[in-house]
C-alpha cells in the first residue's frame, strides 16, 4: 500500500519558542498513536525509511533544544553538566523536579545577603553625607570668614577715604603712613582675589541649584548597591552661597570702587611729584625719592591686579588715560604748538610735538607702563593694555576730535605737509612701544640711577616690545586713523606733478632735440646725475630722477607703494613708447616756421624807451629747428638707443634696490619676497626696451649707413668712361671714391664705438657692408656687362690695342675694377668685418677674377 507524497511525517515538529513551556510526554503519546495507526498500513520497508526519518527529526529537535538552552540563564546552568544533549538525563522533567528545591534555598540565600548589603550601604552612605556635610561647614565657614575680612578692608577704605577728604585743608597730600598704605593696598588686592573666588562659588551654586531642580527622576538601577556610588548631588552648600549673594555683590562694587579711586589718587601723585621735580630739580633726597617712587609702583601694581581679577581691565585703562595721559595731552596740544617753527597750516611742530609727549609719558609713566606689561603681556592676550588703551588711544583721540587740528594734520591741501604729516605720525605709531617701555637705563639722564632697582624688576625684552605694538596696530583706533589720511588724493597730487615735469621735458625735446635742457634741477645736480649714471641726454635723465623721487623719504609713503611701483611702470612705458614711435617716424622734432606778423602799427613799440630809439622793432616767433624726423639722424639714433641701454640697467638693478628699500624700511621677514616682486614688475615694464635696442642697431642704423654708403657707388659708371677711347694707361692704384665708400661706417663706428650695446655685437655692421658690397657687386656686373658690348662693337679696331700697350680699353676698366676690389676689402677690414664672411666681397672677387693676372 503507498502512502501519497501530501502525506508528511514530519510536519508535526517540536517548535520550541523562546520562553514557551511544553508537555514532552503529551507530544510523544501523540507521536506513538500515529505511528501504531500508520504502521498497519505500511510495509517493513517502509517502516525502516519512516525511522530513518524520525531519527533525523529527533536530532534535529536535541539541536534545536541544545541552542534554546544555550541563550538562557537556567539552561547554562544545566549545560556545564554535560558537553551536549547526549550526556544529560534522559527525563529532563525529573531533573527540573529535584533542582527546583536548590535552586529555591539559593534565590532565599541571596535575597537574605542583598538585605544586608542594602543595610550596609545605607549606614555608608549616612557616614559619607555627614562627613560631606561637615566638610562644607568647614568650607562655609572659612568662606564666610574671607568674606567678613574682605568687607572688613573695604570698609577700612572707605573710611580712610573720608577722612583724607576731611583732613585735606590741613595736609594737602592728605595721608596716612607709607607703609601703612602699602599694606592696604595689598589688602585690597586680596580682597579682590577673595570677591573673584566668592563670586565664582556663587555662580557654580546657582548652576547646581538650577541643575538639580532641573532633573528629571531616572529609572532604578539594577546594578548591585555599592559604597563606590556617588552620593546624590546636595545643595546644602549652594543655598548658603546663594543667601551671600546680596553681601558678594556688594563685596565686589565696594573692592572696584576702592581699588579705582585708589589707583586715580596714585596717579595723580605721581603726575604732582614729576611736575615738581621737573619745576624744581634736586630738592628732595634722591634716596627719598627712589623709595616713594618704588612705593607707588607696588601699589599701582596691587591695583592694576585687582582690577584684572574682577575684569575691569577697561576701567583700569581708562583711568589712566583721563588721569595720567589726558591732563599732559592737553597741556601740550594745540595750534599754536603744531605750527612752532613754520607759518600757519604747514604743522612744523607735530614732529617735535609728539617727540615731546613721549619723552614726558615715558619719564612721568615709564615705569607704571613696563610694570604693566611686566604684569599682563601674555603670547596672545593681555588683560590690561596700558600702552595702547591708556595712551596711544587718547593721543590719537585728540588729533582727531579737534576739528582744526584735525583739518591740519590730516587734510592740509598741499601734497608736501601731508607726507610730512603722515611720515611724522607713521614714525611715531611704529615707535611708540619701543619709546615707552624701553628701560631707564637706555636714557642718559641723571634720574637713570635712582630706578635701575626697580626696572631691573620688570621683564621687559624685545619681544614684550614687539607684542605691545602688535597690539597698537591691531587696535580699531588704529584703523581708524588710517582711514583719516587721504591718502589716494596725495597720490594723485604727486603723480600729476610728475606727469607734468614728464610732459613739460617731452614737448620741449620735441621742440629742440635731444640735447635740450630738460631737466628740473640745477646744473650742478645734472653733471652730479650723468657722472652717477652714465647717461649723455637731459629727458632720460629727468625721467630717471621723476621715477626715483618717488622712493626718496620726502616723497614716499609705505601705503602707496604699489600706486607709486605702478606710476613708475606707466612712465617707463610712455617712454619706451616715445622713443618707439621716433624711431617709426610717428614723431617729428622741430617747429614749423611761422611768418613774422605783419599788421601795420602793430610792428611798432611807440612806448617807454622804444620811442627814444626811434626805430620799428618787429616781433618774430623764433624757431630753431625746422620739423624733422631724429629717426633717420643716425648719430641721434645710436646716442638713444645707448642711453636706453644704460636706463634699463638703471632700472632692473639700483632702482629695483632703492624700491624695496623705501617699501621694507627696516628689516623685514618679507623682506627676499618683496625685493622678488619689485624686479619682476620692473622687469615687466622695460622688457621692450631692448628689442627697441636691437631694432635701432639692426635695423634703423643698418638702413640709414647703407643708405649713406651707397652714395658712392654711382661713380663707378665712371670706370669705363675713364679709359674708354682715352688711351690712357693701365691703372696701377684704386679709384678715388672707393675709400669714401664706408667712411660713413667707418666714421660712425670710431664715434660710437663705446657705446654700442653688448646685446647687438657686430652683426650690423656685417649687414651693412653685406648690403653695400652686394651693390657695390650689382654696379661692378652691369659695368663689366657694358664693356663687353662695346668691346663686341669695336671688334675691328684692333689697332689701339698695340697703341696702349697691349691692353684693350675693356680690359683696363677690369683691372681698374679689381683694383677697386682690393681696396675695397681693405676698407671691409678696417671697420672690423672679415671679407671672407661678406656675400658681396665674394660676388665681387668673382666678377673682377679675369683681371687679376693681367
Amino acid at each position: 500500500m503507498m502512502i501519497s507524497e501530501d502525506t508528511d511525517f514530519g510536519q508535526k515538529d517540536f517548535m520550541i519558542n523562546g520562553g514557551e513551556d511544553y508537555d514532552e510526554e503529551e507530544v510523544l503519546a501523540n507521536d506513538d498513536e500515529e505511528i501504531d495507526e500508520i504502521a498497519s498500513a505500511l510495509s517493513t520497508q517502509a517502516l525502516e525509511q519512516k525511522l530513518i526519518t524520525l531519527r533525523e527529526q529527533s536530532n534535529k529537535h536535541s539541536q534545536t533544544l541544545t541552542q534554546k538552552l544555550a541563550t538562557s540563564q537556567s539552561g547554562q546552568n544545566l549545560l556545564h553538566i554535560g558537553s551536549s544533549l547526549s550526556t544529560l538525563p534522559p527525563d529532563l522533567h525529573a531533573l527540573l523536579t529535584q533542582l527546583h528545591p536548590v535552586l529555591s534555598a539559593a534565590e532565599s540565600s541571596e535575597k537574605q545577603h542583598l538585605n544586608n548589603l542594602q543595610k550596609l550601604v545605607a549606614g555608608g552612605n549616612d557616614i559619607r553625607v555627614q562627613q560631606r556635610r561637615a566638610d562644607h561647614a568647614s568650607q562655609c565657614a572659612d568662606l564666610y570668614e574671607d568674606l567678613m575680612s574682605a568687607e572688613l578692608h573695604a570698609q577700612r577704605d572707605a573710611s580712610m577715604r573720608k577722612r583724607n577728604v576731611a583732613s585735606a585743608n590741613a595736609n594737602d597730600e592728605g595721608e596716612y603712613a607709607r607703609a601703612e598704605e602699602l599694606d592696604h593696598v595689598a589688602s585690597l588686592e586680596r580682597s579682590a582675589c577673595t570677591a573673584l573666588s566668592l563670586i565664582q562659588d556663587l555662580h557654580a551654586s546657582s548652576e547646581q541649584v538650577s541643575a538639580l531642580t532641573s532633573k528629571l527622576p531616572g529609572a532604578d538601577s539594577s546594578n548591585l548597591p555599592s559604597i563606590r556610588t556617588p552620593l546624590d548631588n546636595d545643595t546644602e552648600r549652594a543655598q548658603f552661597v546663594m543667601k551671600l549673594a546680596p553681601r558678594i555683590r556688594r563685596l565686589e562694587s565696594d573692592t572696584i570702587l576702592s581699588l579705582t579711586v585708589r589707583l586715580e589718587s596714585i596717579l595723580k601723585k605721581i603726575q604732582r611729584e614729576s611736575q615738581a621735580r621737573n619745576i624744581s630739580d634736586g630738592m628732595e633726597n634722591d634716596g627719598t625719592r627712589s623709595r616713594k617712587q618704588k612705593e607707588d609702583i607696588m601699589m599701582i601694581g596691587h591695583c592694576l591686579g585687582g582690577l584684572a581679577l574682577l575684569g575691569k581691565a577697561q576701567e583700569a585703562e581708562s583711568i589712566f588715560a583721563r588721569v595720567a595721559i589726558m591732563p599732559l595731552i592737553r597741556s601740550k596740544v594745540s595750534m599754536g604748538r603744531l605750527d612752532e617753527g613754520g607759518s600757519r597750516g604747514e604743522c612744523a611742530g607735530l614732529f617735535s610735538l609728539l617727540n615731546d609727549m613721549s619723552n614726558t609719558i615715558a619719564s612721568s609713566f615709564g615705569p607704571v607702563l613696563r610694570l604693566s606689561e611686566s604684569m599682563f603681556n601674555m603670547e596672545n592676550s593681555v588683560e590690561i593694555d596700558l600702552v595702547t588703551a591708556g595712551v596711544w588711544v587718547p593721543i590719537v583721540t585728540a588729533l582727531m576730535a579737534d576739528a582744526g587740528i584735525s583739518m591740519a594734520i590730516f587734510s592740509p591741501g598741499i601734497a608736501s605737509i601731508l607726507q610730512s604729516n603722515y611720515t611724522a605720525l607713521d614714525n611715531f605709531l611704529s615707535g611708540v612701544a619701543s619709546s615707552l617701555l624701553k628701560e631707564e637705563n637706555e636714557k642718559v639722564s641723571k634720574s637713570n640711577e635712582l630706578r635701575a632697582d626697580l626696572d631691573s624688576s620688570f621683564s621687559i625684552t624685545p619681544d614684550t616690545i614687539r607684542r605691545a605694538q602688535k597690539r597698537i596696530y591691531s587696535h580699531p583706533k588704529t584703523s581708524e586713523f588710517f582711514k583719516k589720511w587721504n591718502l589716494p588724493i596725495y597720490y594723485q597730487l604727486r603723480f600729476g606733478d610728475s606727469c607734468s615735469r614728464l610732459n613739460n621735458a617731452v614737448d620741449k625735446t620735441r621742440r629742440e632735440g635731444w640735447m635740450s635742457q630738460v631737466f628740473g634741477g640745477n646744473d650742478e645736480d645734472l653733471n652730479r646725475l650723468r657722472a652717477e649714471t652714465g647717461l649723455e641726454l637731459p629727458l632720460f635723465i629727468e625721467i630717471l630722477d621723476i621715477i626715483s623721487s618717488f622712493w626718496r623719504p620726502d616723497f614716499f609713503l609705505r601705503p602707496l607703494s604699489h600706486r607709486f611701483l605702478r606710476g613708475a611702470v606707466q612712465i617707463i612705458c610712455r617712454c619706451t613708447s616715445f622713443v618707439s614711435d621716433g624711431l617709426d617716424g610717428k614723431i617729428q622734432f622741430g617747429e614749423e616756421r611761422k611768418p613774422p606778423v605783419e599788421n601795420g602799427d602793430s610792428q611798432k613799440l611807440t612806448n617807454g624807451d622804444d620811442d627814444i630809439l626811434g626805430g620799428n622793432v618787429e616781433k618774430h616767433v623764433v624757431i630753431r629747428r625746422d620739423p624733422y624726423c631724429w629717426g633717420e639722424i643716425v648719430e641721434d639714433v645710436a646716442t638713444v638707443a645707448w642711453d636706453m641701454t644704460i636706463f634699463e640697467s638703471k632700472l632692473t638693478h639700483e632702482y629695483v634696490e632703492a624700491a624695496k628699500q623705501a617699501i621694507i624700511g627696516l628689516a623685514c621677514p618679507e623682506e627676499e619676497e618683496i625685493e622678488i616682486l619689485v624686479k619682476e614688475v620692473i622687469t615687466d615694464a622695460v622688457i621692450r626696451i631692448n628689442p627697441l635696442v636691437r631694432k635701432a642697431w639692426n635695423e634703423v642704423i643698418v638702413r640709414l649707413l647703407i643708405a649713406k654708403c651707397c652714395g658712392p657707388l654711382a661713380a663707378v659708371k665712371g670706370v669705363a668712361a675713364t679709359y674708354r677711347m682715352t688711351n690712357r694707361p693701365p691703372p696701377t692704384q684704386s679709384s678715388p671714391f672707393v675709400p669714401t665708400i664706408l667712411r660713413p661706417l667707418r666714421e660712425f663706428n670710431d664715434a660710437f664705438r663705446r657705446k654700442i650695446p653688448p646685446t647687438v655685437g657686430v652683426q650690423w655692421k656685417i649687414s651693412v657692408v653685406n648690403t653695400v658690397a652686394q651693390r657695390y657687386a650689382l654696379a661692378v656686373e652691369e659695368l663689366i656687362a657694358t664693356v663687353q658690348r662695346t668691346e663686341v662693337a669695336l671688334q675691328n679696331r684692333r689697332a689701339r690695342r698695340t697703341v696702349a700697350g697691349g691692353m684693350s680699353d675693356g680690359e683696363k676698366v677690369k683691372r681698374q675694377l679689381f683694383l677697386d676690389y682690393k681696396e675695397f676689402s681693405k676698407n671691409v677690414q678696417q671697420v672690423g668685418v672679415d671679407p671672407n664672411v661678406v656675400e658681396g666681397i665674394l660676388q665681387l672677387q668673382t666678377l673682377t677674377k679675369d683681371a687679376e693676372d693681367q
